[in-house]
């Protein structure tokens, strides 16, 4: 992707296509970068997204894109969809991905300016290589601020995504009779045990919210969490609601949006919750806070080791121990922080 660079923003002529993170909370921390870069783009050039199924929703929540397609995740449709895209004529892709097949679609599509990363693998399928070594020790937004943007600024706005209205909604209904302040529990992680604190630590603190503030907690998750978030809403009788499960993705994000704190592990749902500007207490245990941790001014991040790990296996011994090694007090201490700032 040669030439990079203002003229390509300012250009009416200027199609883009940028291919999005395939992990939901990675998808949000690229999204500080791409609302600079719509802000820049002339107003008449194109910027559509491409996202996997799972994480097309996601994109139609954010003001940036003008289209989200949807990526199938079947490699023997990958001719066919290189077809539908070539037939849009894009002049630019940007590859947030890493992977081969990231690359190989825009390639396969004839679109002629394609940057993103190399590996042994792509180098052929990218015409401007991004080297980020530089960005290896920063937060991840600013990865990728240095592939969505030909000039990297000082500072990056927080992630903003709106709900649908009928998600709003229902999000109204399904709060209407809970007292207030809202705490939203998330005690899952896609990662598994290796990012996410024992379920009866984040109980022992949703006990504690109810006490000292007389409010509610609902919890909240993916279908796999449903269980776990039902019998731990259980124990916090009729001001304690589980909705894991039963919401979608524009629902789940309403609900974030309508409560007034929300504590999480290292998760998608932590960054959610960042994005629709509510603030987050965030459980870390081996994972890095400074590559990874949430978008938000007033977020907390509760970590007891010093160590910090981007990659860790679902199943970390080291990751395990070390969330255990945070306690109830050091994570319920901020929560209960926030409640009182906010009234």
């Amino acid at each position: 992707m040669s030439g990079y660079d203002a003229s390509v923003l300012n250009s009416a002529d200027t199609r883009l296509l940028v291919v999005t993170p395939n992990w939901l909370g990675d998808g949000i921390m690229a999204m500080p970068a791409l609302q600079v870069l719509r802000q820049h783009l002339n107003p008449e050039a194109v910027l559509d997204v491409l996202a996997r199924p799972g994480q097309a929703g996601l994109w139609r929540f954010h003001q940036a894109p003008g289209e989200v397609l949807a990526l199938s995740s079947r490699t023997r449709e990958l001719f066919t969809e290189s077809r539908d895209i070539k037939q849009r004529a894009y002049t630019h892709c940007i590859l947030i991905p890493n992977s081969f097949r990231s690359a190989l679609l825009p390639s396969l599509a004839g679109i002629p300016h394609r940057r993103g990363t190399t590996s042994q693998w792509r180098r052929i399928l990218i015409r401007d290589a991004v080297d980020l070594q530089a960005e290896e020790q920063m937060h991840q937004q600013w990865e990728n601020a240095r592939l969505l943007l030909p000039d990297v600024p000082a500072d990056l706005p927080p992630p903003r995504l709106t709900p649908p209205v009928a998600a709003r909604a229902k999000a109204q209904e399904w709060i209407q009779n809970l007292p207030r302040p809202l705490l939203a529990a998330i005690p899952g992680a896609a990662r598994g045990p290796s990012k996410q604190w024992p379920a009866d630590r984040f109980a022992q603190v949703a006990q504690l919210w109810q006490e000292e503030t007389k409010g509610s907690v609902l919890w909240l998750g993916t279908p796999s969490d449903e269980a776990l978030c039902r019998s731990l809403a259980e124990k916090g009788g009729p001001d304690a609601r589980s909705l894991a499960g039963k919401s979608s993705l524009g629902e789940f994000t309403a609900l974030l949006e309508t409560v007034d704190t929300v504590v999480a592990n290292d998760s998608g749902g932590m960054h959610l919750a960042t994005a629709v500007d509510t603030p987050v207490v965030a459980v870390f245990g081996k994972t890095d806070p400074r590559k990874t941790g949430p978008l938000h001014p007033d977020a907390v991040v509760v970590k007891a080791s010093a160590e910090g790990d981007r990659r860790i296996a679902r199943t970390d011994a080291e990751a395990v121990q070390a969330l255990e090694s945070v306690s109830v007090e050091m994570v319920s201490e901020p929560v209960l922080a926030i409640a009182s700032r906010h009234g």
